[in-house]
């Protein structure tokens, strides 16, 4: 089947209501050449609408089991829909991406009224990930700045507490000064969906202002805000928060909690961490958390190995140079050395190559020297 046709196919499967889209097609969507982009955007609103939302849901789960996939174009096709549940979900899609061209799309359906308020929201948390990178400086800080004038806007003006909430979430990635006072306002909120919120943004600052804060809703009552603030510990690697969550995971059933735990203690490491790992590995019967033990061991592997390497670079640097004026005293007699060099006439200048390289011929052992091929042939 040429590529025209399979498209075609495709859409003629999607249209067909009387049977469940075949899910071996699922893949056929994924990295489409431009022209079968063209052929489905033209058709995309004439296919029904609850197939729509079913085919964006399946890709969305198959994209989180195969990293392989691209699904973006479809993704960027949602975005244009007249289903608010279709919006959301080529949201969904789109979260990973850093393509700037996004930014105009998710601000409009962020500011537009219109919009169901969980398309707002969605658009809102979108934007956090443009706010990473601006702080990364991998984005052009005007757009940056843009981003946080309108989540700033939509945090004070929109009618919508979710709408607000998510807007704080995302701004949790910012450096602005207007942003700390936000997070502490909500975190006094009396709603504890403000404070789960407040709690998400702590997490991203990755500033350790917020740990005593952190730390003291570790024992909150509501799991979600219990899991939110144990998830902010993990994210701001707070050493003061490792034994009550090793504590806490020796007692905890809930599984949502512990895989928060597991997380949480992988980020913060140390001591009776990978101890305390092996042993709930080596006796749990549970997949989902003998899957995320394993996780959590590479993770602190890795990042045992990272600490290690750096520790290493440190030592050398300072077994050979004790002090910033010792290596400028270094380079800068380098440097003397070099000016030397460009005070020599023509004559001396020949004559300190010539006794260069008879010194690096002197230098070298025998065992590294080029056999000459003509002896080889000899033998």
């Amino acid at each position: 089947m040429d590529t025209p046709s399979s498209i075609h196919e495709l859409i003629k499967s999607l249209m067909d209501t009387s049977t469940p889209f075949p899910a071996r097609l699922l893949y056929h969507f994924s990295d489409l050449a431009p022209d079968e982009r063209l052929v489905l955007a033209s058709a995309w609103q004439s296919i029904p609408v609850m197939r729509r939302r079913s085919l964006l849901q399946d890709l969305l789960e198959l994209s989180e089991h195969d990293f392989l996939l691209m699904f973006e174009e479809i993704g960027r096709m949602a975005l244009k829909d007249i289903d608010s549940e279709c919006v959301v979900s080529g949201i969904s899609l789109l979260l990973e991406e850093e393509d700037p061209k996004l930014i105009p799309e998710f601000l409009r359906l962020q500011a537009d009224q219109t919009q169901a308020d969980f398309v707002r929201a969605a658009a809102a948390n979108a934007l956090g990930h443009f706010i990473y990178l601006g702080e990364l400086e991998k984005l052009d800080p005007a757009i940056l700045h843009r981003i946080e004038d309108a989540l700033l806007q939509a945090y004070a003006d929109d009618k919508s507490d979710l709408v607000r909430r998510r807007a704080m979430e995302s701004l949790g990635y910012s450096s602005r000064e207007e942003v700390p006072p936000l997070l502490r306002s909500a975190s006094a909120n009396a709603s504890e969906d403000w404070l789960e919120s407040a709690l998400f943004a702590m997490g991203k600052s990755a500033d350790t202002q917020w740990e005593s804060l952190v730390l003291e809703q570790l024992d909150h009552e509501n799991p979600i805000v219990k899991g939110q603030a144990i998830h902010a510990a993990g994210e701001l690697e707070l050493r003061s928060a490792k034994s009550r969550l090793l504590k806490q995971l020796n007692r905890e059933k809930d599984e949502y909690l512990r895989s928060e735990l597991i997380w949480a203690l992988s980020q913060i490491g140390g001591e009776g961490v990978e101890e305390k790992f092996e042993q709930l590995l080596a006796k749990t019967d549970n997949e989902e958390e003998a899957s995320l033990l394993e996780e959590a061991l590479d993770m602190l592997n890795f990042t045992n190995d990272s600490t290690d390497f750096e520790l290493m670079e440190v030592d050398y640097h300072h077994q050979h140079l004790d002090s910033d004026d010792e290596e400028d005293a270094y380079w800068d007699e380098e440097d003397d050395d070099f000016a030397d060099l460009d005070e020599l006439d023509d004559d001396e200048w020949q004559r300190y190559v010539d006794e260069d390289e008879d010194e690096l011929e002197g230098s070298l052992d025998d065992s590294y020297m080029l056999e000459d091929p003509d002896d080889e042939e000899e033998l």
